[in-house]
C-alpha cells in the first residue's frame, strides 16, 4: 500500500508540472541561384541569397562532369545588398582558375548567423568562359557621296580569359554587319575584320555583332553600335520663268526651266528625275499642280491655272531606285516664283441723282463674279468729271461697302457737288489681289 501511494503521489506531482513546448526549428537560408560574374571576369561566383538571419558563410564547390570537386571556395564577398537585407548577393574575393573553359556545375552551402546551414547540390553553373568586345572600329569615309556609296569598317574582336583576365585577340571569328542588309566577313589571325557596307539610307548607324560561334564555343557574343553614317547628296538646282506674273482669274501661264546637278566636273543639265510644280501658300502649305519628267537636257515645262495670288514653287524630284525610293544620293531642289492673280470685281448697279436739299445721293453695290474670294475692305471712291469724258476728280472720302445680302457690298453716299456733270463709282481693287472696277456714269444736272 505504502508504494501504490508513492506512485500515485509522483504521478500527481507529473501531472502538474507543465513543460515548455519544444522550439520550432528556425528555417534556413535559401540559395537562389548560382551563376558566372558574365559582365567582369566569369571566374567569379555570383551566388543570390535569401536569409531572414543574414549570412554568415558561403561555400561553393566546383564540379566536373563526372561530379568530381575540381575547385572550392569559401572566400565570399557581399557583393549587392545590404546587412539588414533579406536578399543578398555574395561573390567570390578571387576567380576561380581552372585549366580549361567549359561549363561546371557547382554545390553551395549557405550558413546564416543561427548556425543554420543550406546546402543544394547543382544549384547552380559557373560559366568558365571567354567574354568579347569589339574594338577600335573605323568606319571610313564618315559619309557616303554619290560616287562612293560604301564605307569601309574595320575593327579588332578581342576576348577577355576568365580567371587571369587576360586579353586576346579572336582569329576566325564570323562578323555580321548590318546598315540596311547584312553584310559578313571573319576575323584575321591578328583579330581584325574588314567589310565593306552598303549605304542606302541616310542617318542610320552600323551594326556590328558577333554571335554565337559552334567553332568557338566558350566565346560569349558580343556587338557594337557604330555612329549614324550619313549620306551627302549631290547637290542639284532649278530654274524657274513664268509667261506672266501677273494674271486674271481663270487666266493661265506656263512654269519653265531646267535642272542641274554639280558633277565631278562642274555643273550638267540631269536627264533624270521629276519636277512638281505646286501653289504655295505663306504657310508653305502646297497643292501641286503636275508631276514632269525633265527631259534628257534637264527641261521642263508646265501649264497651270491658279485661282489666287501665289507662289508657284517648282521642285526638282530625284530619280527613283529600283526598289521604288527616291535616290538618297541626289539632292532635292527647288526654286519659287511668286506671281498675282487679279480677282474680277465689278460694280453693276449704280445711281446718281440730285436730292431737294442740293446734296447729291450716289448709290450702288460692288459684287466679285469669282465667288470663292472677297477682300476683307472694300473701298469705293465716288468721282465727278463735268465733261464726263476725262479729267475725273474724286469727291470726298471713300465709303466702306457692306454686305448686303444678295450677292454684292452695297455702298451709298451723300456728297455737295452744286455743278452739273457726270458721276461714277470706282473701286480701286487690290494691287495683288482684285482687279479695280468703274461703274457706268450718270448725268446729273
Amino acid at each position: 500500500m505504502r508504494t501504490a501511494r508513492l506512485i500515485t503521489a509522483v504521478l500527481t506531482v507529473l501531472s502538474v508540472i507543465t513543460f515548455p513546448a519544444a522550439a520550432q526549428a528556425a528555417a534556413g537560408p535559401e540559395i537562389q541561384y548560382a551563376y558566372s560574374e558574365f559582365e567582369g571576369n566569369t571566374g567569379v561566383l555570383l551566388v543570390g541569397i535569401r536569409s531572414d538571419e543574414g549570412v554568415s558563410k558561403v561555400q561553393a564547390d566546383v564540379k566536373n562532369d563526372a561530379g568530381e570537386v575540381i575547385a572550392s571556395s569559401s572566400s565570399f564577398w557581399r557583393y549587392r545588398g545590404e546587412p539588414e537585407d533579406t536578399n543578398t548577393v555574395w561573390a567570390t574575393q578571387e576567380p576561380f582558375i581552372l585549366p580549361q573553359m567549359g561549363y561546371y556545375p557547382v554545390d553551395v552551402r549557405v550558413t546564416d548567423t543561427n548556425g543554420v546551414t543550406t546546402t543544394e547540390k547543382n544549384a547552380g553553373t559557373l560559366s568558365y568562359v571567354i567574354v568579347t568586345s569589339i574594338d577600335s572600329v573605323t568606319v571610313k569615309p564618315a559619309t557616303a557621296t554619290y560616287e562612293k556609296r560604301t564605307v569601309t569598317v574595320t575593327g579588332v574582336l578581342k576576348g577577355r580569359l576568365p580567371g587571369t583576365m587576360e586579353i586576346r585577340r579572336v582569329p576566325g571569328a564570323h562578323i555580321e554587319l548590318l546598315n540596311t542588309d547584312w553584310q559578313n566577313t571573319t576575323t584575321g589571325s591578328d583579330g581584325k575584320f574588314t567589310a565593306e557596307v552598303p549605304i542606302t539610307e541616310t542617318g542610320r548607324r552600323i551594326f556590328i555583332n558577333f554571335s554565337y560561334d559552334p567553332a568557338l564555343p566558350y566565346y560569349i557574343s558580343s556587338s557594337y553600335d557604330t555612329p549614324d553614317v550619313e549620306i551627302k547628296p549631290r547637290a542639284t538646282r532649278i530654274t524657274a520663268t513664268v509667261t506672266a506674273k501677273r494674271v486674271k482669274a481663270g487666266e493661265s501661264l506656263t512654269v519653265s526651266g531646267a535642272a542641274s546637278w554639280r558633277t565631278p566636273d562642274g555643273w550638267a543639265p540631269v536627264s533624270t528625275g521629276r519636277v512638281n510644280v505646286s501653289a504655295c501658300n505663306a504657310q508653305d502649305t502646297c497643292n501641286s499642280f503636275d508631276v514632269v519628267p525633265v527631259a534628257a537636257d534637264g527641261t521642263y515645262t508646265v501649264t497651270v491655272t491658279p485661282f489666287e495670288s501665289t507662289t508657284l514653287r517648282s521642285y526638282y524630284i530625284p530619280p527613283d531606285r529600283e526598289d521604288g525610293y527616291t535616290d538618297p544620293y541626289v539632292a532635292m531642289s527647288q526654286r519659287d516664283v511668286p506671281i498675282v492673280v487679279l480677282q474680277e470685281s465689278s460694280i453693276p448697279r449704280f445711281t446718281a441723282s440730285r436730292e431737294e436739299s442740293g446734296a447729291v445721293h450716289l448709290h450702288g453695290s460692288v459684287e466679285f463674279p469669282g465667288g470663292h474670294l472677297t477682300p476683307g475692305n472694300i473701298p469705293v471712291e465716288f468721282q465727278f468729271s463735268e465733261t464726263g469724258t476725262g479729267d475725273w476728280l474724286t469727291i470726298g472720302d471713300d465709303d466702306q461697302s457692306y454686305w448686303d445680302g444678295q450677292g454684292g457690298y452695297e455702298f451709298e453716299g451723300r456728297l455737295t457737288e452744286p455743278r452739273s456733270g457726270w458721276w461714277r463709282a470706282r473701286y480701286p481693287g487690290d494691287p495683288a489681289n482684285f482687279a479695280a472696277s468703274t461703274s457706268k456714269k450718270i448725268y446729273v444736272a
